[in-house]
């Protein structure tokens, strides 16, 4: 059922006089994906740091809220080890993007279901089911770079996409508020970031490849003589 999510096949290589252009047009098309994709993790990842004042005033102590939020870095720490390993032998193409589906859908449950926020076990369960999807957004990121960057690139570009968790973090805030003048709704600390998400993640399909290989280019080993 999840065959789209293996590793791409080897296409034949492309003509010499095509490798340069579209290699080049690629890295900066792919950079792109990965950057703007793990940058929606981030929407979608702290968000209940948002709603806990709302949540409080319902009835819920501080405390009692910090042990569901405890949820996210649980799951997450075993998510990016593991989901590491299942995403060497993905698709990284389709694997950042479900991944990122997933952890909106978590967010959009939390936001427009009212049994979501019920109790501190139930949030427990939704919040660490979201941290383990959030470890799926780094492992297919790493992988790109090493596929598409040789060696002595690799400190630039990661450097330059590591700002891409500023960006998506400083983002939640300012979508909240539109979400809650919009809607008048606390909730929409979930749902407005969580659907944008989702327009990244479609986004991030569009834009991204797996290996160079599967798309007729030699390795970037051979393409860079490294």
């Amino acid at each position: 059922m999840l065959g789209f999510l293996k590793a791409a096949e080897h296409l034949p290589l492309r003509a010499d006089e095509q490798i340069e252009p579209t290699y080049r047009r690629l890295r900066w098309q792919i950079f792109v994906g990965i950057f703007v994709g793990y940058a929606g993790f981030y929407l979608v990842r702290l968000n209940f740091n948002l709603a806990m004042p709302y949540l409080v005033d319902q009835g819920y102590s501080r405390g009692a809220l910090g042990f569901a939020l405890s949820g996210v870095s649980i799951a997450y720490g075993l998510s990016k080890f593991l989901m590491g390993s299942v995403s060497d032998r993905s698709n990284a193409r389709f694997f950042l993007p479900l991944g990122l589906v997933m952890s909106a859908a978590v967010s959009l449950t939390l936001g427009l279901t009212r049994w979501a926020t019920s109790s501190i076990a139930i949030m427990f369960i939704m919040l660490f089911l979201n941290g383990w999807f959030q470890g799926m957004g780094w492992p297919p990121c790493g992988r790109l770079m090493v596929h598409w960057w040789s060696h002595r690139e690799r400190g630039r570009i990661v450097s330059s996409w590591n700002i891409a968790h500023n960006v998506g973090g400083g983002l939640i805030g300012p979508l909240f508020l539109v979400g809650l003048a919009w809607y008048g709704d606390w909730h929409a600390a979930f749902y407005v970031p969580a659907v944008v998400a989702i327009g990244v993640a479609l986004f991030a399909v569009v834009m991204l490849r797996d290996t160079p290989q599967s798309v007729g280019l030699p390795s970037i080993e051979k393409y860079k003589n490294d």
